[in-house]
């Protein structure tokens, strides 16, 4: 009788190895399912970390040269300045001409890179747009005159214009 005990023992084995064998299979599987959940996390979280590099590396781009044309605004200023008070016999002069090429080019630089000027003059007071510096008899809120002028900067404000605005009074 013995023999048939071996047997029954092998089989109660090799049930116990079956059901182990399975629960270790299963546990395989719920392992390999947290390792694709946490490789698609990171893979995602990867994309949203380079999206957002990029992103910042843009705003960096963005704001170094808004720095940068700041501090080119009062250069810009004394050139047109210069320009509008040249005295009629010095306007055909080479030199003149020479330096009105290299403010022209200037210009056609920092445009490309996203600077305008504003219309300001004739237009309606924008306080976003424009720092009122005196009021006159004249439309109100129409600006008259431009003391200095304003920019923008791939639609942001760069410098509010510096303008006269009507007050609403009817000038002598």
């Amino acid at each position: 009788m013995q023999p048939a005990k071996k047997t029954d023992a092998k089989k109660d084995g090799s049930h116990a190895g079956q059901a182990n064998a399975k629960a270790e299979a299963d546990m395989l599987k719920k392992e390999i399912e947290r390792m694709k959940d946490m490789a698609g996390r990171a893979q995602a979280d990867l994309q949203n970390a380079k999206e957002r590099m990029e992103r910042e590396r843009q705003d960096i781009s963005k704001y170094a040269l808004e720095g940068t044309l700041r501090r080119l605004l009062p250069t810009i200023d004394n050139f047109q300045r210069a320009f509008q008070h040249l005295p009629e016999d010095l306007k055909s002069h080479d030199w003149v001409r020479g330096v009105a090429a290299i403010e022209q080019d200037l210009m056609k630089q920092v445009t490309e890179l996203g600077l305008q000027k504003m219309d300001a003059l004739g237009s309606v007071l924008d306080p976003a747009k424009h720092e009122v510096l005196q009021a006159a008899p004249g439309e109100k809120g129409k600006v008259l005159e431009v003391f200095e002028q304003g920019y923008e900067l791939n639609g942001k404000v760069l410098r509010p214009a510096k303008v006269k605005v009507g007050d609403g009074s009817v000038g002598v």
